[in-house]
């Protein structure tokens, strides 16, 4: 599993109608004459039972809050369309899983039969830790649940009518509590999304059933990803026909919501769009009629494809809990958990710990898994450092770290304060310096210029998106080369950026030696992997790489740069002497994992800010975009915009996703969140284009795009020898079996097969990491639930002469609302110092935690073993090791 979480707000007859379109009408199929919409559970932290199932009327009665027993109102119900109903997780697998329970009935009962266990265990751990509020506003504290009730919906196909076995797992938003009906706690719900991903994973991956049933038929499952290694080179096919296929459904639905405002279509029309969309995505096969049909579909494309089944069952080779020392998994679970964030909670610990025991190939019943989990999350809490010294923090608050993410930001700290200084001397200098620099640069950029070029050994240099920071260093630049003496001269300005992409455009903006970050730190000899681990080796970098005394190092991008390459930056430039200097904007995108080097830098270093914005074709437009940086009156910026007409509301998300694919069509740039979002978008022009003839399809990828000749992608990973950058923007002029000739900015490249079908993508909108750092004529942003204050002003500041926000909203009122939560959002991860103060900020507005009573366990516990002197095992012991 490795879903978000949804916390579904509205009515309830919305609610089964989402549920219902999120499969294929195929799935009818498989439904018994009579059988139920959704399963229920109810649940208390002693354990789970199954309650009767729900027919489609019977769950719009659950969802809106009604006991189905008495008929009563679960307490006092909310009946606006804001009232939140339920949270949502969907527990799934890789798309291999699917197919082989396509392939083999024994395996698709085993594969079921796991995932129904799986949501059990998942409801289980909710009902233990899920919180509601109680007591007087302001002073109200968190208290553990009572009972809870959860609704399983299952799928067997995706929208486009593929294997797609998944279940939607619904936790009703009343639960019970002292002594009556309340709303659960939705914020500590969403912050345990690690735990429930993590056990979802790990209960189908060590399932002994499914695990046998697997192997009965030859498959192995690869112990990172989970996906069926035999299955896994033709599950890119099936999803490229499945997004052709829900491609085409939603833009049947939204040419005919463009002509029904206001209505909903029915389950009839549905179905009509479904077989439309089949035949036009798969021209030469009939309609399935029946469920075996349609299963014998599947089959028949797997073959086509060049699939044959395994010869023979294969071994199931379990590890034994043994080999799962306790220490050495906590510590690894510390390196993975602090290479992506400063601070964590138990949950996050849990996820983690989860997914090692599935990567490890454990094979064990779920309570036996269950109790090492839980052990081995306690071994990991215990070696954390807590970063709040009280007992009454509330378990969804992420206030533990570790020794090294404390210590890095430490030595970070104390490297700065070393460089920090403002000597008098220095600045006389930089006074005769601005004097000599060239017209064309307003007053704050001569200055930062001037102190660029001068002899301060730690700068911070910020300003907005539009600001002219790069015309500020290639100012810098020039003064550097024209100084008076010859030893003034060899001093060089090198800078590198957080990208390889981003160096790219620096070398050419400003004329000076770029390169990425990461490729410096390699020339000094430092190496990482994914998971954390960082080390250094004796190295002479070459050339290039090799700074001397009195170079200027800068960090262009500063806002960006994860605290573990700047603390191996500040090492470099402290062992050569050299100057460095940070340049960036705090408001922009932060650094992937820990971050906020640029804040630490600008409260002790000096810091000059460019208060200009020079990007925009229309002043107005200038100062809204700072209105935007700084966060003020978000309400009254909306209405500006909207005034302007550069809000846009459209009545449901695929209306929405049409007209963005429309703007990317007339190559305006297109912004959105996730990478879900972008590929929607994405797939929507790819087929308009193949239908006009500009594109056509000519291969699939692994992620199950089809990509072809005239189409605008992106190269997704960094590779020296194609010379390419990780996000990096082409059109296709050539295709060869696979291989890929390409145009872009830099001239031609040639793509081999293997690097296509792994890391290229379609381009034709992008999230906002990819379009910081880019200028156009046009841009257009998707706003909604995943979006934050940062990347909706990085994204409404791409254009420079019209930048337009899209939000699905019922109104110009919600609309705005949502516009002001969007930038009351900051996700920012600023170091294990903010994470500490963040922590404290979250208590005072969720309330401390009353201390939960013990737990029993939902399942029956194996007998723990006798330790080696024949007596059982003390309290905290390993088991089993």
């Amino acid at each position: 599993m490795h879903g978000g979480l949804k916390i579904y707000r509205g009515s309830a007859a919305a609610a089964r109608h989402y549920v219902e379109s999120d499969r294929s009408r195929a799935d009818d199929y498989y439904l018994a004459e009579g059988s139920g919409l959704a399963e229920r559970f109810v649940a208390t932290p002693e354990g789970v039972g199954r309650a009767p199932s729900m027919d489609g009327d019977e769950y719009e009665h659950w969802v809106a809050g009604y006991d189905l027993e008495t008929g009563a109102a679960k307490g006092r119900l909310r009946t606006d369309d804001q009232a939140v109903r339920f949270v949502e997780v969907t527990v799934n697998g890789p798309k291999t899983w699917s197919l082989a329970a396509a392939l083999h009935p024994e395996i698709a009962a085993a594969h079921d039969a796991a995932q129904d266990r799986a949501a059990r265990q998942i409801i289980a751990w909710i009902a233990q830790h899920a919180t509601t509020r109680v007591g007087p506003r302001g002073r109200q504290v968190q208290v553990p649940v009572e009972q809870i009730e959860a609704a399983v919906v299952r799928h067997y196909t995706s929208r486009a009518g593929d294997p797609h076995r998944h279940l939607h797992l619904q936790v009703n938003a009343r639960v019970f509590a002292q002594g009556r009906w309340r709303g659960i706690h939705t914020v500590g719900i969403r912050d345990s999304l690690e735990a429930i991903n993590g056990i979802g994973h790990a209960a189908v991956m060590t399932d002994p059933e499914f695990r046998a049933a697997l192997a009965a038929y030859g498959y192995h499952l690869d112990p990172e990803s989970g996906e069926v290694a035999e299955l896994a080179p033709y599950a890119g096919a099936f999803s490229a026909r499945a997004r052709q296929i829900v491609s085409n459904v939603d833009r049947y639905e939204a040419e005919w919501r463009a002509d029904h405002p206001g209505e909903e279509p029915g389950p009839t029309l549905r179905r009509t769009w479904d077989r439309r969309a089949w035949s036009d995505a798969r021209p030469d096969k009939v309609v399935p009629t029946s469920g075996a049909d349609l299963a014998t579909r599947w089959v028949e494309e797997l073959r086509d494809l060049g699939f044959r089944a395994p010869r023979g069952p294969a071994p199931v080779a379990a590890t034994k809990f043994a080999s799962l020392e306790p220490n050495v998994v906590a510590a690894e679970v510390l390196e993975r958990l602090g290479a992506r964030r400063s601070a964590w909670n138990e949950a996050d610990v849990r996820g983690e710990v989860e997914r090692l025991v599935a990567a490890a190939g454990v094979v064990v019943e779920a309570p036996a898994r269950r109790e090492l989990a839980e052990l081995l999350t306690a071994v990991t809490v215990s070696s954390s450092t807590r970063l709040m010294d009280r007992d009454d923090v509330p378990e969804h608050i992420r206030a533990l770290s570790s020794p090294r993410v404390v210590g890095v930001e430490h030595d970070l700290v104390q490297r700065i304060c070393g460089r920090a200084d403002t000597d008098a001397a220095r600045r006389a200098a930089t006074a005769r310096i601005e004097s000599r620099l060239a017209l064309g640069l307003d007053d704050d950029q001569r200055r930062a210029a001037a102190h660029l070029a001068g002899t301060f050994r730690l700068l911070v240099i910020e300003g907005a998106a539009g600001a002219g920071k790069t015309a500020t260093l290639t100012a810098a630049r020039a003064a550097l080369l024209t100084r008076g003496s010859t030893v003034e001269r060899d001093r060089r300005m090198v800078v590198v950026t957080p990208t390889r992409k981003a160096s790219a455009v620096a070398a050419a903006d400003t004329g000076a030696a770029a390169h990425p970050v990461a490729w410096l730190l390699r020339q000094h000899g430092y190496r990482w992997d994914d998971t954390g681990h960082w080390h250094r080796l004796d190295a002479q970098p070459g050339p290039e790489g090799r700074l001397r005394p009195g170079d200027l190092l800068v960090v262009d991008e500063a806002g960006m740069l994860d605290q573990d390459s700047a603390r191996a930056l500040l090492e470099v430039a402290d062992e050569a002497g050299a100057r460095l200097a940070l340049v960036g904007d705090r408001h922009q995108l932060p650094a992937v994992g820990r971050g906020g080097v640029l804040d630490l830098a600008a409260r002790y270093a000096p810091t000059l800010a460019l208060d200009g914005v020079h990007r925009f074709a229309d002043p107005a437009y200038a100062e809204l975009s700072l209105q935007m940086r700084r966060g003020e009156d978000d309400a009254a910026t909306f209405d500006r915009l909207h005034a302007r007409g550069e809000i846009v509301t459209h009545a449901d998300p695929i209306a929405c996703a049409v007209a963005l694919a429309r703007e990317a069509m007339g190559g305006s740039l297109v912004v959105a969140d996730t990478r879900e979002q972008v590929a929607q978008i994405n797939a929507l022009v790819h087929e308009c284009r193949v239908r006009t003839g500009e594109a056509s399809d000519d291969l699939v990828t692994a992620a199950g795009e089809r990509i072809g000749v005239g189409d605008r992608i992106a190269t997704r990973r960094n590779d020296a020898a194609a010379d390419v950058a990780n996000r990096e923007a082409w059109t296709v002029v050539d295709c060869d079996r696979g291989a890929l000739a390409i145009e872009g900015e830099r001239g031609r490249r040639e793509l081999p097969a293997a690097y296509v079908r792994e890391h290229v993508e379609l381009a034709y909108a992008t999230t906002a990491h990819g379009a910081q750092g880019s200028t156009v004529p046009t841009a257009h942003v998707l706003v909604g639930e995943p979006s934050g204050a940062a990347s909706t002003y990085v994204g409404m500041t791409r254009g420079r002469d019209r930048n337009v926000a899209h939000l699905v909203a019922d109104s110009v009122d919600d609309a705005r609302r949502q516009w002001v939560e969007v930038f009351g959002r900051d996700r920012a991860d600023l170091g294990p110092a903010h994470a500490a103060r963040r922590a404290g900020e979250a208590m005072e507005r969720y309330g401390s935690n009353v201390p939960k009573r013990p737990v029993p366990d939902p399942f029956d516990r194996p007998r723990l073993p006798a330790s080696r002197d024949g007596r059982s095992p003390r309290a905290g012991q390993s088991i089993g090791f």
